[in-house]
């Protein structure tokens, strides 16, 4: 028996915003990186407070920040952490360089921050694997609930089960919820933003 009248509607009328979005974006590419004060709007903001956010796991330690772009973030852990490095693919801040699809890190730390990282690759369980060797505690965020074309910067799309599934095979995590500038420890609404606190799930005795 097929769906509902309501039911239809509602998949038509998404998969027309769809459309409509994919149409629009050929006039207004997404941004891969942000720099600040470069447009000073909201995406900008949004960037700011998830490093502003980190530094509460981030205070008298060392600390990697993966993917750190142009370093606005970088400098935000910086005001609390023992020692800070970047990585990136590119040299942008004085940051170290690598390719995240195929290389690790120099040394370990007892934290790394990595936000809007795994969405852009073809293997994030590479780059977990990595961290899992290489730190004691990750933090990382997603973007949740896209639709593949959104950002034709992100190579990997996912429901919040989905982004938690990935995550749990190796790592405990803790998941706070972001709306704009507000991160809470519980949703508000649907799930746009996800970022997570993860540590090693114990051995098996």
């Amino acid at each position: 028996m097929s769906g509902s009248p309501r039911h239809s509607d509602r998949s038509l009328r998404a998969l027309i915003l769809e459309k409509t979005f994919l149409f629009l974006r050929r006039f207004k590419p997404a941004r891969e990186r942000v720099t600040l004060g470069e447009f000073n709007d909201y995406v900008e903001r949004e960037h700011v407070a998830r490093y502003r956010f980190a530094q509460r796991f981030c205070k008298g330690k060392t600390v990697a920040d993966i993917a750190c772009g142009t370093g606005y973030g970088t400098k935000i852990l910086a005001e609390v952490a023992q020692s800070i490095v970047g990585y990136d693919r590119v040299p942008l801040c004085g940051n170290r360089i690598i390719d995240l699809e195929k290389h690790c890190w120099d040394g370990t730390y007892d934290v790394i921050v990595s936000f809007e990282t795994l969405e852009h690759l073809e293997n994030p369980e590479f780059f977990l694997e990595n961290a899992r060797k290489t730190s004691k505690l990750l933090v990382v965020s997603s973007p949740i609930g896209e639709f593949r074309g959104y950002n034709p910067h992100h190579k990997q799309v996912w429901t919040f089960p989905e982004f938690k599934e990935l995550l749990e095979k190796t790592f405990h995590c803790d998941y706070y919820y972001q709306s704009g500038e507000e991160i809470r420890d519980e949703p508000a609404g649907p799930i746009r933003f996800v970022i997570a606190a993860c540590t090693l799930k114990p051995n098996p005795a």
